[in-house]
């Protein structure tokens, strides 16, 4: 006789199908944090360290994620990894030490040459007689900095103080920002980080996709907050961590948006998500556009099909004309000049005014170990990473708007939120997942 398979049992097994579809093994993630770690000292660090002229690189990692970077280092500890200490000590390698700390999985990994007590810091220094040394501290003179900021900022003021205090003069008066380094630092990608930050993106892709889809939206019944938490669910159920709550967004012809309410999604509607996640260090950002087909429709309406055509131009103007090797600045400035010359208008503002035409507003930030990181960017927000050099190989997120106006709005403007992430290369914007090509249809 046969037994009935119950739908719980259902559900579990797909949730495994789908976590063993995605995921690797505890070790595998050590493994491949231990390569990255291993390069990005080797092929990176040197040049971030001599481009900002720091001698030595001091960060205390007292445990339990009080400091921001320590992924980038090591591995989390109730009672931290103590003090690293990178030593420019000329030739292609920097020096690698650890003072203190729970220095086990570190030893294993053979990421770093010297193991010694954390009492040994200022005679370490004092051998090494470094002429300026950098530590965590961020140089924002605003009280609400950029988000992102508290990565160049781990170190306490008591750490501060002690740390002074421990290396005495002239040590102590030698000790500068390491800001810029830790952008240069976190931005130019080695070979393992574009592998495994395209394995979290590609991810996060395959289920926002699934979100703006009739697996999980029924128009006149589903909620934009059931969509919100359908997300949270596949999140917990994979396994990987949550970069922020999903934000998912109509966009109405009067303009006002809605977003994460308990209004029912209905036919016509133009409906966004914006979301990221993240494993093993990397973390997402991402935007997906899809239309909501009224009743009699077949296919997406003429209306919204240009409005989205629209953001492919611009895509592909931004693509060809942004490289590695300058400053995001100069770039940025660029691009707002070929969207003039391109017919489109540019504005400074991430929502419509009364101006004719197809407006365009462009905010690329820096991408990888965080949703919105350090690095160079072309966006207007964040004006200080405007003046850093777009390093090879940035992830970056691809993120721009196209409001384009509509008689089936009444002459409003249909706004199309475009954000991709992508690598910047010296020849230009190389994708590491698929980009949105089409209008999600959702029926």
């Amino acid at each position: 006789m046969a037994r009935k398979i119950s739908v719980t049992f259902l559900i579990i097994m797909t949730g495994i199908l789908a976590l063993n579809s995605y995921s690797q093994n505890t070790h595998d993630d050590m493994e491949i944090a231990n390569m990255i770690r291993s390069d990005k000292f080797n092929y990176v660090l040197p040049k971030a360290m001599r481009n900002n002229i720091i001698d030595m690189w001091i960060i205390i990692d007292k445990g339990r994620g009080t400091e921001p970077l320590f992924r980038d280092f090591g591995y989390a500890t109730s009672n931290g990894n103590g003090i690293f200490v990178f030593t420019d000590r000329g030739g292609k390698r920097i020096e690698r030490a650890v003072l203190g700390g729970e220095p086990e999985l570190l030893v294993e990994s053979e990421s770093y040459d010297i193991f010694d007590s954390i009492r040994s810091l200022k005679s370490f220094v004092a051998e090494r007689d470094p002429k300026r040394i950098g530590i965590n501290v961020s140089t924002a003179t605003e009280l609400w900095p950029p988000e992102g900021r508290h990565l160049t900022d781990g170190l306490s003021h008591t750490d501060y103080i002690n740390l002074k205090k421990e290396l005495g003069e002239p040590y102590a008066s030698r000790l500068v920002s390491a800001e810029k380094l830790i952008a240069d630092f976190r931005s130019e990608r080695v070979a393992g980080e574009i592998i495994e930050f395209s394995k979290i993106a590609n991810i996060t892709r395959k289920l926002i996709e699934r979100a703006l889809s009739n697996e999980v939206i029924t128009p006149g019944k589903t909620t934009m907050n059931e969509v919100c938490w359908w997300l949270e669910e596949q999140q917990q159920a994979l396994g990987v961590e949550r970069g922020w709550h999903p934000t998912v967004f109509l966009s109405p012809p009067d303009g006002n948006e809605i977003a994460n309410t308990d209004r029912v999604i209905q036919p016509g509607d133009v409906l966004q998500i914006d979301w990221g996640i993240g494993r093993n260090n990397f973390f997402t950002d991402m935007k997906r556009f899809s239309y909501v087909l009224k009743e009699g429709e077949t296919e997406v309406p003429a209306w919204v099909k240009k409005a989205f055509d629209n953001s492919r131009k611009i895509r592909e103007l931004v693509r060809a004309n942004v490289r590695s090797g300058k400053t995001g600045r100069e770039q940025l400035d660029n691009l707002k000049r070929l969207v003039a010359e391109a017919g489109f208008v540019y504005t400074e503002e991430e929502r419509p005014s009364d101006v004719q035409g197809v407006e365009v507003n462009i905010g690329m930030h820096s991408a990888g170990n965080l949703g919105h990181d350090v690095g160079g960017s072309l966006f207007e927000i964040f004006p200080f990473r405007t003046t850093f050099k777009i390093r090879p190989n940035s992830l970056i997120a691809f993120e721009f708007i196209v409001f384009t106006p509509a008689e089936e709005w009444g002459g409003n403007k249909v706004p199309v939120c475009v954000e991709e992430n992508a690598l910047i290369t010296e020849r230009g914007i190389e994708w590491v997942h698929p980009p949105q090509e089409r209008v999600l249809v959702i029926r």
